[in-house]
């Protein structure tokens, strides 16, 4: 039970949001209309059942009259039946839709903000791609809630339509076995519910351990399409280096994760298909096999048995819910706590932020100067990677960041901006200040050159004069006439040119602080200098911080800063014992 209760509490966790938000009266108004389908084809169902009563006893009667007579029923009743056909199949796809579009926006606008897709990472380590979970678990997740959950309010009504019908049925249907009647009221109801328990007792048996099958072929899924997405992403230095082997090794091993889990599945599936199967022919004939006596012995007409035999499959059908839905449930739940658990890394990663103990505080004073105060940056483990006792740089100020690799100066950058919250101390960034970090190696969005040097920065934001004057002054004016071409420009850019490109966007931002990490470790010496020089020039109220281990722009700078890497804790010992020597 305590089971059942959690279900629900995360499914309403997850659906609810939808159907409160700015568009609850359309998403209320358009699950109605599919709620209000699904009933149609419930009454339609009990028309048919009433129907074939009548039918099959003029049959039997050879009554002409009547039979022509219940033809033309039949046809209203189809119509009937193909406009709520119709009718759930459009809304439910509209409610679909809207609904996709809704949750979709609202996991991308969540998950790629304040720097969340990046910070999970370090505080919950077993969220695996959360950008597939957004792309297809979203849409798995609806399409499942909605068709389970019709088919769930279906067979509640008919249920419900059906054992009225099947009460009356049982009061005037006998039960002659051996010459003794032992029919009780409502008998052919307790039938279909003993039937249909022992179906689902069954079911749960053989399929239960779905769940965790179908849970764990999603995360299989989901590596292996980002595993081979990521080596063709990087193609060029796998074919340049020869790392083919490596590559297909991975692949090949993740896709046997994928081939293992999903063997277990198809063997579990099978069983459980194979049951429900049989289980669904033997239904068709076990309610005959119960009135047949009846019918035989002349105590029912043909009508009659035609009749409590469709309604007694549609009362076990009902009861018998979960037989015919158990794989796509376990697929359902599986699903939906993917998307849970996503939720909560993101909730996790907001409650870090706000929790002063044991993470660095990044906020905005109320002066100009970026001011650094007893800062460490430290691993999830809590081990030192970098620290910075004090800092104050004012506006103009430029400040050299050396010291050899492993001091922690790229994670320095990070925590300056809040996205490496592990540690303590405290970081002031001036008033309204715009932040613009610039990494060693560029990173190139889709879309066109325009958007491909605007970045960060909307492409729509900025003129085709500004990028132009900016790709010149950078040495790159030859792209000035392809600003609309689009391409993948981190392969149509060299190392340098793609380096110059990042001159370019801090010339266009104009930001109050610039963290530059590396920005000439691709050019030569002189190249490096004169486009240093030039950002200089261009932005001279700009707080900028360099991280350079080459020491080609020292003469740039008022200030170094001499990182060195933090030597670890030592061992711990157990008391009375003597630390073994070196």
């Amino acid at each position: 039970m305590n089971r059942v209760g959690e279900t629900l509490r995360i499914f309403l966790a997850v659906t609810l949001p939808y159907f409160r938000s700015e568009e609850r009266l359309r998403a209320r108004l358009l699950l109605a209309a599919v709620a209000g389908a699904e009933l149609g084809l419930v009454y339609v169902a009990v028309a048919v059942t009433q129907w074939n009563a009548r039918f099959f006893n003029a049959l039997e009667a050879k009554n002409w009259q009547a039979f022509q007579d219940e033809l033309i029923v039949f046809c209203f009743i189809a119509m009937g039946a193909i406009l709520a056909g119709m009718a759930q199949y459009y809304f439910g796809q509209t409610l679909q839709i809207r609904w996709r579009r809704w949750l979709t926006e609202n996991y991308v606008s969540n998950w790629m903000a304040e720097g969340r897709h990046y910070k999970v990472r370090f505080i919950d380590t077993s969220i695996d791609n959360i950008h597939l979970r957004i792309a297809s678990d979203v849409y798995l997740f609806i399409q499942r809630t909605l068709e389970l959950g019709t088919g769930m309010l279906g067979s509640i009504v008919a249920l419900l339509s059906f054992s009225y019908i099947l009460w009356g049925l049982s009061a005037t249907t006998p039960l002659p076995i051996f010459g003794v009647n032992l029919a009780f009221p409502g008998y052919l109801i307790v039938a279909a519910l003993v039937y249909a328990a022992i179906g689902t007792l069954v079911a749960h048996w053989i399929g239960w351990r779905l769940i965790g099958f179908n849970f764990n072929q999603q995360r299989y899924e989901s590596d292996f399409r980002f595993a081979i997405v990521r080596a063709a992403d990087h193609s060029e230095p796998v074919a340049l280096m020869r790392g083919e082997p490596v590559e297909r090794a991975e692949l090949g091993r993740r896709f046997a994760n994928l081939v293992r889990n999903w063997t277990a599945l198809v063997a579990r599936q099978t069983k459980l298909t194979a049951f429900t199967a049989g289980y669904g022919h033997v239904s068709t004939l076990v309610p005959t096999l119960i009135v047949s006596p009846a019918y035989l012995t002349g105590a029912i007409p043909l009508g009659t048995l035609v009749a409590s035999a469709l309604a007694f499959q549609r009362v076990e059908a009902g009861f018998a819910f979960c037989i015919s839905a158990y794989a796509k449930l376990a697929e359902w739940k599986a699903i939906m706590d993917r998307l849970y658990q996503m939720e909560n890394a993101m909730s996790a990663v907001d409650a870090r932020d706000v929790r002063a103990e044991g993470t660095i505080v990044v906020a905005q004073g109320q002066g100009p100067d970026l001011e650094v105060a007893d800062l460490a940056v430290r691993l999830p483990s809590g081990a030192a990677i970098a620290q910075l006792p004090s800092l104050s740089v004012k506006p103009g100020e430029r400040m050299l960041i050396t010291g050899p690799s492993g001091a922690g100066k790229s994670s320095l950058f990070r925590a300056l901006i809040g996205l490496w919250p592990p540690g303590e101390g405290r970081v002031t960034l001036p008033r309204d200040a715009d932040v613009l970090v610039l990494p060693q190696r560029p990173y190139f969005p889709l879309g066109t050159l325009r958007q491909a040097i605007a970045y960060p920065t909307l492409g729509s934001k900025v003129t085709d004069e500004d990028v132009r004057d900016a790709l010149t002054a950078v040495g790159l004016g030859h792209l000035g006439q392809r600003l609309d071409e689009d391409a993948d420009w981190s392969v149509m850019l060299s190392g340098g040119e793609q380096q110059r490109v990042a001159f370019a966007r801090a010339l266009l931002r104009k930001p109050a602080v610039l963290l530059f990490d590396e920005p000439v470790s691709t050019l030569d010496d002189a190249a490096g200098r004169e486009l240093y020089r030039t950002l200089l020039e261009r932005l001279p109220q700009t707080i900028i911080l360099s991280i350079d281990r080459r020491g080609v722009l020292r003469d740039f700078h008022g200030r170094t800063i001499e990182m060195a890497v933090v030597a670890p804790p030592p061992p711990r010992h157990h008391a009375g014992l003597a630390p073994v020597p070196a």
